[in-house]
């Protein structure tokens, strides 16, 4: 596993997280609800559906946060976009499922519904002043970084982000896990 510490998850405070097994059980329970049936991408008026994690932000970035917690959500939207996956009719054969992991800011991780494939048309070309993505070299893996467990059918994409606004600037790492082609 390569070292987590590329974003500064720090693990060293050794008091123990409260309230961190019904807060998992929270999003588990909230995330399987949500998708228990296919949502559909037509009713959010963006023409595609989407769900970020419910957590606060501060939550999330809190230094106090177990890496073990970080993986977990990981898996978690792994585990939903292949239950999704599963769950297709086949009017909805033409929908594309994945997931969003946002490295270093995982809060930014959602779970996204595509009504077909011509949504992918263009969009992981970003190069732009304000915004580019550049291919992660492909002996970058999140699957094997975070020790987790992915379906052999479901493809993964990693990319650099670059925002570089007038008075913003960040880089981090956006994983695209599902279905991509």
């Amino acid at each position: 596993m390569i070292s987590l510490n590329r974003w500064n998850f720090k693990n060293d405070y050794k008091k123990k997280v409260r309230g961190l097994k019904r807060r998992k059980e929270e999003l588990i329970n909230y995330i399987s609800d949500i998708t228990e049936h296919m949502p559909n991408p037509s009713e959010s008026g963006l023409g595609y559906w989407h769900l970020h994690l419910p957590f606060a932000q501060s939550y999330i970035y809190s230094s106090k946060l177990p890496n073990k917690f970080r993986r977990e959500i990981m898996q978690i939207l792994i585990d939903r976009v292949s239950y999704l996956k599963s769950i297709k009719s086949k009017g909805q054969a033409e929908y594309r499922i994945y997931a969003l992991v946002s490295l270093p800011n995982l809060f930014d991780s959602q779970l996204v519904v595509y009504p077909h494939n011509s949504w992918f048309d263009g969009f992981f070309e970003r190069d732009s002043e304000e915004q580019k993505w550049l291919p992660l070299d492909k002996s970058r893996n999140l699957i094997q970084e975070w020790e987790l467990n992915c379906p052999s059918d479901i493809q993964i994409k990693g990319f650099k982000e670059i925002i570089s606004e007038e008075d913003y600037y960040s880089e981090g790492e956006n994983w695209f896990i599902g279905e991509l082609n």
